[in-house]
């Protein structure tokens, strides 16, 4: 194994939303006849084979279906009204409050890499019903082409500035990481203290060899002390990384993104379980928030999943004596490398810039 320093350092598993306010499930559009809709354009990372789209929905009223569409863009960057390929759509049975809902389409879109598409969510028929999004944050890959098209009266196009709740599927269980796009169904602000030697963090899984120097995390709406640390799975230490910080040491005491760094730098083998938490040091609350999924399945749609067995990175609680990792809820963290193995094996020194956190 042989790491190269990084000119810049780089996430991982760079899943962690990046907020500019306290995040919020919220209304994207409120759609109530059929010329409404709510779409998301985006431009596809990779080939794809799209048969099914999941969507959160908000307050439904008089049984509403919607019509899930996969749809052209026209000259003007707005819905062309033209599916993608032959019945590339599909329309959802009622619809329930607050309920996740998947969509088969008749046939699947076939999407090349580079290729610009619409998602669209159509109303069908019902009185109405509400299109949520994750409001106050942004996935830090979405701000190039992904934006947002909605109609509830005219077209409108609008920055993609929040989460689009949205799954693209190649099946009912199997999802595609879209930027700008994550299946999220609720969002916990996560304040805790030193009760019961309570920690909270990540359970992670590199696939490659590397180091870690620190984390990067949301807090919002505490300001108790911590320490920060990096454990092997087990939850013992590693390096003498744990490192205290004061609460109040921050641009934004009530909501904001923080870098920690550990005391220690600590070498990553690939393929092997750590840990990284925040560890309270006082009864005065900290904070670790996260997002919930539908099901495991749908890790898949992030950095951090996998279509089969456990996630690359998932988050994880301890309290008294015991370490519970969740199937489907993820922390606003990720993990600062600032060395990477070079897949030489030999030499070392060298400097490489990676995007940074």
């Amino acid at each position: 194994m042989t790491l190269i320093t990084l000119k810049a350092a780089m996430t991982f598993p760079n899943v962690a939303l990046d907020p500019y306010g306290v995040p919020a499930m919220a209304s994207a559009a409120s759609l109530s006849n059929t010329a409404h809709y709510a779409s998301y354009i985006f431009a596809a990372d990779k080939d794809m084979t799209v048969s099914h789209v999941g969507f959160m929905p908000g307050a439904a009223a008089g049984s509403p279906t919607i019509e899930c569409r996969i749809e052209t863009v026209d000259a003007s960057g707005l819905p062309s009204g033209t599916l993608f390929g032959t019945t590339t759509n599909g329309t959802t049975g009622a619809v329930t409050s607050n309920t996740w809902t998947l969509q088969a389409l008749t046939l699947s879109a076939s999407i090349t890499k580079g290729q610009v598409f619409c998602v669209k969510l159509k109303f069908n028929s019902g009185t109405s019903l509400v299109i949520q999004h994750l409001n106050n944050c942004v996935q830090r890959m979405s701000r190039s082409l992904t934006y947002q098209v909605m109609n509830t009266g005219s077209p409108a196009k609008g920055a993609l500035v929040t989460v689009a709740c949205l799954a693209l599927g190649s099946s009912s269980t199997t999802f595609y990481n879209a930027p700008g796009a994550m299946p999220i169904i609720a969002y916990t602000a996560g304040a805790f203290n030193n009760t019961n030697a309570a920690k909270r963090g990540l359970r992670f899984v590199p696939d490659f060899n590397c180091r870690a120097a620190g984390i990067i995390w949301f807090k919002t709406n505490s300001t108790g002390n911590y320490n920060i640390l990096l454990m092997d799975d087990a939850g013992n230490e590693l390096s003498s990384s744990s490192t205290a910080y004061d609460g109040d040491v921050a641009a934004n005491t009530t909501r904001d993104m923080v870098q920690t760094y550990f005391d220690n730098t600590v070498t990553l083998t690939a393929g092997t379980a750590y840990r990284v938490a925040v560890e309270p040091s006082s009864a005065t609350n900290v904070n670790v928030s996260t997002v919930s999924f539908p099901s495991a399945d749908y890790f898949s749609a992030t950095a951090a999943g996998a279509a089969t067995g456990s996630p690359s990175a998932q988050y994880a609680t301890y309290v008294t004596a015991t370490w519970t990792d969740s199937t489907t809820d993820y922390p606003f963290m990720d993990v600062i490398l600032d060395q990477i193995d070079n897949g030489a094996g030999t030499g070392g020194g060298d400097e490489v810039g990676v995007l940074g956190s």
